[in-house]
C-alpha cells in the first residue's frame, strides 16, 4: 500500500518519539521532502522521463528547455521528406565554437547541439521549420498536500521515511541514531531491483517456447516480445 503524506508524517513522529507540537507539519514535510529530493536526484526513476515535441524557427539557434526540467536525455530531428527521426549529436562548447561562423546566410538542417544554461543551441542554425523531439528528466512535484503520495514505486516510500527519520535525529542532536538509520536506509536501497533491471529481464525472457503434442494443423504462431515506448507528448 502506498503511503500518503499524512501517514509519512505520523510514522516519522512515532519513530522520533515526537507529537505534532514538537514536530509541526511544515517541519515534518521539510524533512520528508529533503529525503525525497535526494532520491530523485540520485536515481533515474521512470516517472521522471518525459517526451515532447517542438518546432524550430528559421534563423533561430537557441531554444529553451521545458519547465519543470532536470536534465536533457536526447534531442532528435524529423526528416521533412521521410519522417525519419535522427538523434542530434551533443557537442562540446569547443566543438561548437570551432565550427560556428557568425553569418546569417549559413543555415542548414541541424545535426548537433550544445547545452548552455537553460537552453540548447542547435548547429547549424535551422534553415527551415523542423520538428524536434526532446526526451528529458522532469522534476516531480514536492509533497505538500495531506493526500499527496510520492509518485514513484511504493517500495521507495519507506526509504523516504527513513531519509526523513535520520534527518530528524540530526535535528534532535542524536547523531548515533542518525547514522544507524542512514545505514539502514542504504541497505534497503541496495536490495531494490531498479525498474530498468526488471524490464531488461522481462525483455530477455519474453520469448516462450511451447512444447506439446503434434497437431494435424501446423503453423502455431511464434511468440514475440513487444516493447512499449512509454512516450507521451508534453508541452
Amino acid at each position: 500500500m502506498s503511503l500518503d503524506l499524512i501517514q509519512l508524517r505520523d510514522e516519522l513522529r512515532v519513530h522520533l518519539g515526537l507529537d505534532d507540537n514538537d514536530l509541526p507539519d511544515p517541519d515534518a514535510d521539510l524533512l520528508l521532502n529533503r529525503a525525497y529530493w535526494e532520491l530523485l536526484d540520485k536515481f533515474p526513476f521512470r516517472e521522471k522521463e518525459v517526451s515532447g515535441t517542438f518546432q524550430t524557427v528559421v534563423g533561430t539557434a537557441i531554444y529553451g528547455m521545458p519547465s519543470p526540467f532536470e536534465a536533457l536525455r536526447q534531442l532528435s530531428i524529423e526528416d521533412l521528406e521521410t519522417g525519419q527521426h535522427t538523434p542530434l549529436k551533443r557537442m562540446t562548447v569547443y566543438e561548437y565554437e570551432k565550427l560556428f561562423v557568425n553569418q546569417t546566410t549559413l543555415k542548414s538542417k541541424p545535426w548537433g547541439y550544445v547545452r548552455e544554461s537553460c537552453s540548447a543551441k542547435l548547429y547549424p542554425t535551422p534553415d527551415q521549420i523542423y520538428t524536434l523531439t526532446i526526451k528529458y528528466w522532469t522534476t516531480l512535484a514536492d509533497l505538500v498536500n495531506d493526500t499527496d503520495t510520492p509518485p514513484i514505486p511504493q517500495v521507495w516510500h519507506e526509504i523516504i521515511l527513513y531519509g526523513g527519520l535520520w534527518r530528524g535525529y540530526v535535528r534532535l542532536g542524536d547523531l548515533s541514531r542518525s547514522a544507524q538509520i542512514e545505514a539502514k536506509q542504504a541497505t534497503l536501497i541496495n536490495t531494490i531491483t531498479p525498474t530498468e533491471g526488471k524490464e531488461e529481464f522481462d525483455s530477455h525472457t519474453a520469448g516462450v517456447e511451447v512444447l506439446g503434442r503434434d497437431y494435424e494443423q501446423t503453423g502455431i504462431p511464434d511468440a514475440s516480445a513487444r516493447q512499449s515506448n512509454w512516450l507521451w507528448n508534453h508541452r
